[in-house]
């Protein structure tokens, strides 16, 4: 990304660190928003495998989640953590990106261009809020919008939002997996999150909205731009 915009065969992009910074470095552009100010606390990447190899593999599906609660807990643990991250990410059969680049938003700041330094101790999390639960308010966003914005073509009602997200996103291997961790004292009870799947109505937006998982067709309604649950713009 970063050596495709300076020849200027693009003008911006929308990408994961450390290509952001990488622009930054080199003179060649700016970061506009970071999508922690667009939505708050709201999951982002995810570890996704095939029904098929779920069904086949149940053990190592539960161990696989494990390793990386684990290693989400690692790294929010502390800041000598982050930094010794920053080193392994630099290595070539990682990242390969220059630690100094990688440590602008691994270590509680961003920079949205030089000197403009800014702290924001929750640009990235991976344990803290609960980060690897795999929330269904989470995934139900997603869903409204690639509806909002035509990729799901037709109206659908709330509750085909709630049975297409259950059918992806599986709490339960997650807290398998937890459980497994606090029975080894590695987690505590209170790591593990008291929730049906759905967060609480959330305003963290950027455009200061009100979103609630459990009414998605309401949600989408009260939205100025974008197609509503009637398939009007």
């Amino acid at each position: 990304m970063p050596a495709t915009l300076e020849q200027g065969t693009i003008q911006g992009y929308c990408v994961g660190e450390p290509w952001n910074q990488q622009a930054v470095t080199r003179g060649i552009g700016v970061p506009v928003v970071t999508n922690y100010e667009i939505r708050k606390n709201q999951g982002e990447k995810v570890f996704g495998v095939t029904a098929r190899w779920a069904e086949q593999n149940p053990e190592t599906h539960v161990r696989v989640v494990k390793a990386l609660i684990r290693a989400g807990q690692w790294l929010d643990a502390s800041a000598e953590n982050r930094k010794r991250a920053v080193e392994l990410l630099s290595k070539p059969e990682y990242v390969g990106a220059d630690p100094a680049v990688l440590a602008n938003s691994m270590t509680g700041s961003f920079e949205f261009e030089k000197g403009d330094r800014r702290p924001m101790p929750d640009f990235n999390v991976f344990f803290r809020h609960y980060a690897t639960y795999p929330y269904y308010s989470d995934g139900v966003w997603f869903l409204t919008q690639m509806r909002r914005w035509g990729q799901i073509a037709e109206p659908k009602p709330d509750a085909w939002y709630d049975a297409t997200i259950r059918s992806v996103y599986k709490p339960d291997v997650w807290r398998l997996a937890a459980q497994r961790l606090v029975a080894e004292g590695r987690l505590t009870a209170a790591d593990i999150p008291e929730t049906d799947g759905y967060r609480a109505p959330d305003s963290g937006f950027i455009d200061g909205v009100t979103y609630d998982g459990r009414r998605p067709s309401a949600y989408l309604r009260s939205l100025a731009i974008g197609l509503k649950d009637g398939g009007d713009p």
